[in-house]
């Protein structure tokens, strides 16, 4: 089919025609990013999927407008020569450019997506910013998910194909020159007037341009959001957000009654403090689905997961149930475990309040003696983790320079988790005590390999990663049996946790519960009273560092906006952001998407969250979201005002 250029219209015709291409394309690429991930949004049906479409109309279109502003300048500027071939040709390369990205972003997420459980935004140039294997990385991802790389071609191909069907032919204008600027000039002004309302997504002017939590107006269920939206527009909406707002839902006075992040530490009357070494083992992307004392219910109480060693640890350490982590990225751990603040929109090292002045739990100790290290099996300087442990007060840092054996090099991420777990059992026995230190492990991680001498040794499950999880709880367990000889071991605490939660299987698993469900576990050899389950608590990553602190009674005030776990009236509550507030608190899991509350579910009682109970247990919501807010508001605040340390009335630390 063509346009021949003998009427007015028909040059116009075809520039709607072009922008159609890359709207149809955006269409498709939802379609496929469901498809290839459908296990994740379950029990869709034609009503919703009909709401889903028309809000994806909406963002497509807004980011159909971003990235084709170049394209719609060129195409519509009043250039007397604009129909010619050459500058026809410019035009087309811009096209394919600027589109071809937006497909390879939407292409991204595709896989992208099960791991991070959010479309992906600016921040992810800071999150890799530091890795020296990007080329191989991405080499990687292209050998492992081919068919991405096809389906890219493939939309590529499609819209080339589609683009070329169209053409304008040059005729002679039958138009005075005149009168050809006074026509082009009032369509390029009509085109500029509905973009811009297009990319607002309304032309209400008491109306905000649309955003990222706007998607939730087409949903049911939070986590369906990610089919509304698509990555182009995530990426520009995101780009330049790096400020937060103070918040004023209560005055300052009232929000510390309702939820205060400071802690008062131990009293002039208690006994001294307790230094015990202490050591935490962070373990990449072991949800909770993959350990077996956690799901003995599953398989018709037949599963038993693929960490036999964690299993076991758990029978002799303290294990509060419900255990959750702050984040989806590794990168969300860190400061939520060793300095008790979660991430927000942004990972908080990724904000610009990442210099603000915190006193973590390695600081704290340093200044109370404690030899302080932190050990990554990676590149040195790999994913800013050098950076974030000098933030967070670590003195001494381990990678794979100080390993400096690169024949135990995995090929992709670092050093194999076995030997390096040795290694940092050896170096543990050079430091003076007492001593801080913490590893994070790195094998059980995309590509999802095993050391070829463990080829078929450990048990496969239906997703590629058990296999990993179930070498790194081997070589987890042979550290153990070594540190267990070592004069420090039986006056260390212990600390064992995921640093995130990963791709789950099990439909249990695939929902806003699960996606944060990672173990948490407190052993300590020489004390037979840090022992049992608790069956009804909750605690979170940022828990961590006050219960800590007071198990080894640590006297002085200090700030985190987590809970000491040990403590029986506790709010026990646990808080993530993914494009909207969840707030977890005993039985219940509130969504809240910034202005109201959107979902309330008993995860206990319906772990297939099949019932909304906002509109039947409103006052268990209402309670609820006035401690979220109280949360929001604090963490909001002082990280704007830098108000990351105690400077209470009891002095600072």
């Amino acid at each position: 089919m063509k346009f021949i250029n003998k009427e007015r219209g028909n040059y116009y015709w075809v520039f709607l025609y072009r922008l159609l291409i890359a709207l149809f394309l955006f269409q498709i690429s939802r379609i496929l990013f469901y498809l290839l991930n459908r296990s994740m949004f379950p029990g869709l049906t034609w009503s919703q999927w009909g709401n889903i479409l028309k809000g994806g109309f909406r963002f497509d279109l807004s980011a159909l407008l971003y990235v084709n502003l170049l394209f719609i300048l060129l195409m519509l500027f009043p250039f007397p020569f604009r129909k010619n071939e050459g500058y026809q040709r410019v035009i087309k390369v811009i096209f394919f450019l600027t589109n071809g990205i937006a497909l390879f972003l939407n292409c991204i997420d595709f896989i992208y997506f099960r791991f991070t459980l959010r479309r992906t935004t600016r921040s992810v140039f800071s999150e890799f910013e530091n890795e020296t294997n990007i080329g191989r990385l991405f080499g990687r991802f292209l050998i492992d998910y081919w068919y991405v790389a096809l389906l890219f071609v493939g939309l590529l191909a499609l819209m080339i194909w589609l683009y070329n069907r169209v053409e304008i032919r040059v005729g002679k204008s039958r138009f005075k020159p005149w009168l050809f600027y006074i026509q082009a000039t009032v369509m390029l002004a009509a085109v500029a007037f509905l973009t811009v309302g297009g990319i607002r997504g309304d032309f209400r002017h008491s109306t905000r341009p649309i955003t990222i939590s706007n998607a939730g107006d087409y949903v049911t269920r939070a986590e369906d959001m990610y089919l509304v939206l698509n990555t182009p527009f995530c990426m520009v909406r995101t780009w330049n957000v790096t400020t937060l707002k103070e918040l004023n839902y209560y005055s300052d006075a009232e929000v510390e009654q309702i939820y205060s992040p400071l802690h008062a530490g131990g009293s002039p009357s208690d006994s001294a403090m307790k230094k015990d070494n202490v050591i935490f083992i962070v373990l990449e992307s072991f949800g909770k689905e993959s350990v077996g004392a956690y799901n003995r219910d599953l398989e018709n109480g037949d599963y038993t997961g693929y960490t036999p060693f964690l299993d076991s640890l758990m029978g002799v350490s303290k294990v509060v149930w419900n255990s959750f982590a702050n984040g989806r990225k590794s990168i969300d751990a860190l400061p939520s475990l060793l300095a008790g603040i979660p991430s927000g929109m942004d990972p908080f090292v990724l904000t610009p309040y990442a210099s603000d002045s915190i006193r973590g739990l390695p600081y704290l100790l340093d200044k109370e003696g404690y030899h302080t290290s932190f050990f990554h099996g990676a590149p040195n300087g790999s994913m800013g983790f050098s950076a974030m442990m000098n933030l967070l007060g670590v003195k001494h840092n381990y990678g794979m320079d100080e390993y400096n054996h690169d024949e135990d090099f995995d090929g992709m991420w670092g050093i194999w988790d076995e030997p390096f777990f040795q290694f940092f059992a050896n170096t543990l026995d050079t430091f003076r005590e007492p001593f801080f230190s913490t590893i994070f492990s790195v094998s059980s991680h995309h590509p999802y390999k095993v050391p070829p001498q463990y080829k078929d040794v450990f048990k496969k499950g239906p997703l590629p990663l058990m296999e990993c999880i179930g070498y790194t709880d081997m070589a987890l367990r042979k550290f153990f049996e070594k540190v267990s000889h070592a004069p420090w071991y039986k006056h260390t605490l212990f600390v064992i946790s995921a640093d995130h939660s990963t791709v789950a299987y099990d439909p249990v698993y695939q929902n806003p519960w699960g996606h944060v469900a990672i173990p948490i576990l407190l052993f300590h050899p020489g004390d037979s009273a840090l022992q049992g389950v608790d069956s009804t608590g909750v605690i979170q990553q940022i828990d961590v560092m006050p219960t800590v602190l007071s198990y080894l009674n640590y006297q002085k005030p200090f700030l985190a906006f987590g809970e000491n776990a040990f403590t029986q009236d506790r709010l026990n509550f646990s808080f993530y952001y993914n494009n909207g507030y969840y707030w977890i608190e005993h039985d219940y899991l509130l969504f809240f998407d910034g202005e109201r509350s959107r979902s309330l579910y008993n995860y206990k009682k319906d772990r297939l969250f099949k019932d909304n109970l906002l509109g039947t247990e409103q006052a268990i919501a209402e309670k609820m979201e006035a401690h979220l807010k109280a949360f929001i508001q604090q963490y909001n605040n002082r990280l704007v005002r830098n108000q990351l340390i105690y400077n209470g009335p009891a002095g600072g630390n």
